[in-house]
């Protein structure tokens, strides 16, 4: 897989809110979940080993959004979208949903 320097870093960014908890599921993600009967561990296998990333414009709250993809523990594809944030406390990852 290659990436630019801007999606390296925004990987890296992700990887180290989900590995800090620092990560906010939101209920959208949460019911794509379900509906395609994928869990937390596909997630975490999408995020560790992903095969693109890519910048997808801002969210609606003016934040830098992200589409990781790879494929899950079962080999299937994934895409996540992610959005980064920031706080008091430092960064933070939203999932806004799965496909």
């Amino acid at each position: 897989m290659s990436m630019d320097a801007k999606a390296r870093k925004a990987l890296n960014l992700i990887q180290e809110c989900v590995a800090a908890k620092r990560y906010v599921v939101l209920t959208h993600f949460a019911k794509r979940m379900d509906l395609r009967g994928f869990f937390w561990a596909d997630v975490l296998a999408v995020i560790n080993d992903p095969g693109d990333v890519r910048f997808d414009g801002h969210d609606r709250f003016d934040r830098p959004k992200w589409i990781v993809c790879g494929e899950t523990i079962d080999g299937l594809d994934v895409g996540l979208v992610c959005a980064i944030d920031r706080d008091e406390r430092g960064n933070v990852t939203v999932f806004i949903t799965i496909y």
